[in-house]
């Protein structure tokens, strides 16, 4: 019982972590954690509205044994009952880590938020990819 109560401890825990850091580890048959990726090592994104609605997005990307990563971020707003890609970034770089911070005025009176994708390449394939979904932030 002690050991069940332990582990769904360990296992809230994480569910405070992996929003954060995508989806990066899951449970296995027996309840043991088990990490989901093999080559991306951290993906995290960040996203803010300043009072005057400067929106600031924050993306990095961290893996092993790759030789390429790449980030994409939408910015989308919430307008008319769905959400719309208004600003779209996209970034690459030969190696294994690549952030990127990118700003654009946001129009008030909106809910906005940020989806991001990371993938990592070993040549020309991509073998891992991932994706967050900032909070909605209401400006």
């Amino acid at each position: 019982m002690k050991n069940k109560l332990k582990m769904l401890g360990v296992f809230l825990m994480l569910l405070l972590i992996i929003p954060q850091y995508g989806e990066g580890v899951s449970l296995d048959n027996g309840g043991k954690i088990k990490p989901m990726f093999k080559n991306i090592n951290v993906f995290q994104a960040t996203f803010d509205i300043s009072s005057n609605g400067k929106s600031s997005s924050t993306v990095y990307l961290n893996a092993r044994d790759v030789d390429k990563v790449e980030i994409k971020a939408d910015l989308q707003q919430y307008k008319g009952g769905s959400w719309t890609t208004i600003k779209s970034w996209s970034s690459s770089k030969e190696g294994t880590n690549h952030d990127f911070t990118k700003d654009w005025y946001v129009t008030k009176g909106y809910s906005y938020r940020l989806v991001s994708y990371g993938y990592v390449y070993k040549g020309n394939k991509i073998v891992e990819g991932t994706s967050s979904t900032s909070e909605v932030i209401k400006y």
